[in-house]
C-alpha cells in the first residue's frame, strides 16, 4: 500500500478508507495527522458511533501526511495509555510494530491525488 501512496502525482485531493478490526461494539475516531503538530493536534478528525462502518474521507492538498485511528473501548473520548501503550486497539495507515511511540517518519505516506484505499487495521 504504501507503494500505492507514494506512486501517486503531486495534486491534492480526497484520502479515503475504511477501518478494520474493530470490534463494531465501541466509537472508532480517525484523525489525519501533518508533520508540525503530529501527536499535538490533527488537521481532521472523523468519529464513528458503535455498529456504524468507520468509512472516513479527508479532502487534503499534496504533501506527507499520517493517519491513525483506535477504537474507544470506554468510549471516554480519548486514547488511553498504559505503561507500555495504548491499551485500546490502535493503527496507523502505514503498518507500525515497535515498542516506543512512533515519529512521523515511521507512519508517513504522500499524498499526491486522490485516494480511495487508505485503509487502517487496528488491533
Amino acid at each position: 500500500m504504501r507503494d500505492a501512496l507514494l506512486a501517486l502525482l503531486l495534486a491534492g485531493g480526497t484520502l479515503s478508507g475504511q477501518v478494520t478490526g474493530h470490534s463494531g461494539k465501541h466509537t472508532v475516531h480517525v484523525a489525519l495527522w501533518e508533520e508540525a503538530r503530529f501527536f499535538e493536534q490533527p488537521a481532521q478528525t472523523a468519529r464513528f458511533d458503535a455498529g456504524v462502518t468507520p468509512a472516513f474521507s479527508f479532502t487534503v492538498d499534496g504533501g506527507r501526511y499520517a493517519m491513525s485511528a483506535y477504537e474507544d473501548e470506554n468510549e471516554n473520548g480519548s486514547l488511553d495509555m498504559g505503561l507500555f501503550g495504548p491499551k485500546e486497539r490502535t493503527g496507523f495507515s502505514v503498518p507500525f510494530h515497535k515498542w516506543r511511540k512512533p515519529r512521523f517518519d515511521d507512519v508517513e505516506f504522500t499524498v499526491a491525488g486522490a485516494l480511495a484505499d487508505a485503509g487502517i487495521s487496528i488491533h
